[in-house]
């Protein structure tokens, strides 16, 4: 492709693919770029393709790491682990690859990212610099922020804290959150479409879209039954719930067995693996976001919805007014829904602005991959006045309604 520079971006679960796919599509389009994909964790090469946009199937060699994972545990990822790092290192130097893409705090990328560090292939990671307390995926994050040379960030907060971890300001770059192009212009699906994808002859409202994933940092906790007496709560609340499977963690088997007998009893709650293309469309047709998927707390104020945040998953993560929380427990979790089904709720997240960004970010991250390596490998460590956060500073903590036990 002559002087074409070679891109590699890594994804290993919906949770990548998600907000990676406007990023995706740019790097595809681009005809200076030669796109390379790596996966390994939840699909095979033949699945991410065909789940990939349509313009960038042909556009991108796919590249399966590892065959997908089957159960679970921590035994489980050390062993796709090494598979991945082994298999990352042969890929990236058999393609000369330019850079690598990363995006947020998967566990997978303690495997990913080192190969590309000691290749010296320059690293752009997206989506670095958050907080998310109730999660182990947060030091993840920040670990891969040291090994990163390009940082894409999605709001002036985070770039903060990336400057408090010594980055560069140069390398710092407010982009704003790629998952957040893919709304801007999403039309709801109508309620006959909807019932037609569920599998239902009909819907009723309000509709609720609720995803529970292991908050991971909460050692020994019981999953399955915080999942099931939230999606009971959306339940009580709610006339058709629509769930999708959690995410690639210890503690996913557990929450897939609970809310998979709630759906053989009870119809109104539709339980899918995932929603895949259609997801904006869904989203945009849904009344209430519910459970402690970032999906609530990022993409759901871009369309104005109101959102239930569960538990200490996402404790401390930036959020708009259109966010309610909810401690664990049903009774906990059916006030909040209730309150954000509340016509004051309503009229909060019709107003609010999505800290996150417009929906523009992707072309800018584009203009970023194109430059990645262009600082050189060395990378000095800032020294900056200290802050003065403390863990009780409530300046990053949730904003928004409170609903205790």
């Amino acid at each position: 492709m002559g002087d074409a520079r070679t891109v590699a971006v890594f994804v290993g679960t919906r949770a990548d693919l998600g907000p990676l796919t406007p990023v995706i599509s740019v790097l595809a389009e681009a005809t200076d770029i030669d796109l390379h994909l790596l996966t390994g964790v939840m699909y095979a090469a033949d699945e991410l393709v065909r789940a990939l946009p349509r313009a960038a199937r042909s556009a991108a060699v796919v590249h399966a790491l590892a065959e997908p994972m089957g159960e679970m545990t921590v035994e489980a990822q050390l062993e796709q682990g090494a598979r991945l790092s082994a298999a990352a290192g042969e890929v990236l130097a058999q393609i000369r690859a330019d850079s690598l893409v990363v995006l947020g705090d998967r566990w997978e990328l303690l495997y990913v990212v080192p190969p590309a560090f000691l290749l010296g292939v320059p690293i752009v990671h997206l989506h670095g610099g958050e907080v998310t307390e109730g999660a182990v995926d947060e030091r993840i994050r920040h670990a891969v922020t040291k090994l990163g040379d390009e940082h894409c960030v999605a709001s002036p907060d985070a770039a903060q804290r990336l400057a408090q971890m010594g980055e560069p300001e140069a390398r710092i770059h407010v982009t704003g959150a790629p998952g957040l192009d893919r709304l801007a212009e999403a039309a709801p699906l109508d309620d006959a479409a909807l019932a037609g994808l569920l599998g239902v002859d009909r819907v009723e409202r309000p509709v609720a879209l609720f995803t529970y994933h292991p908050p991971t940092a909460q050692a020994g906790a019981p999953v399955g039954q915080w999942a099931l007496a939230a999606a009971e709560a959306t339940l009580a609340v709610c006339g058709t719930v629509i769930g999708t499977h959690p995410g690639m963690d210890e503690g996913r088997d557990e929450i897939i067995t609970a809310l998979t007998a709630l759906a053989a009893r009870e119809p109104r709650f539709r339980f899918l693996d995932a929603i895949g293309v259609r997801y904006p469309r869904v989203l945009a047709a849904v009344d209430v976001v519910v459970g402690n998927s970032s999906s609530g707390v990022i993409e759901a104020a871009t369309l104005h919805l109101p959102a239930v945040d569960v538990g200490e998953r996402q404790r401390g993560r930036l959020r708009g007014d259109n966010v309610t929380h909810a401690t664990e427990g049903r009774e906990a979790v059916e006030r909040a829904v209730r309150l954000a089904l509340s016509p004051e709720s309503r009229t909060r997240a019709r107003a609010v602005v999505n800290p996150y960004g417009s929906g523009d970010a992707s072309h800018r991250i584009l203009a970023i991959v194109r430059r990645a390596g262009g600082a050189g490998r060395v990378k000095p460590f800032v020294d900056t006045a200290a802050s003065g956060r403390t863990d009780d500073n409530p300046g990053d903590r949730a904003q928004g309604e409170e609903v205790a036990p």
